[in-house]
């Protein structure tokens, strides 16, 4: 099974993920690309934290960076 890693980024900054997950495939790293996004969100939004990234990027086990993923617009405040 491929080995995908998924890295936050914005235009500055960059975390890597160096355990990354074992899936069947792209499409699944895709899905999981945009949980880890929306955990992100909601945990950063839930302690009232600035959001520091704006998306994920999919790197396969080889160093190749596959995708991005945008993370999702937070909600407005009403």
């Amino acid at each position: 099974m491929p080995r995908f890693f998924f890295h936050m980024r914005d235009e500055d900054w960059l975390v890597e993920d160096p355990e990354g997950s074992d899936l069947p495939d792209l499409e699944a790293a895709r899905a999981k690309a945009a949980d880890v996004a929306r955990d992100y969100l909601a945990a950063r939004l839930g302690a009232g934290e600035a959001l520091d990234f704006q998306w994920v990027e999919i790197w396969d086990d080889a160093g190749r960076m596959l995708e991005t993923v945008p993370f999702p617009d937070p909600p407005n405040p009403r």
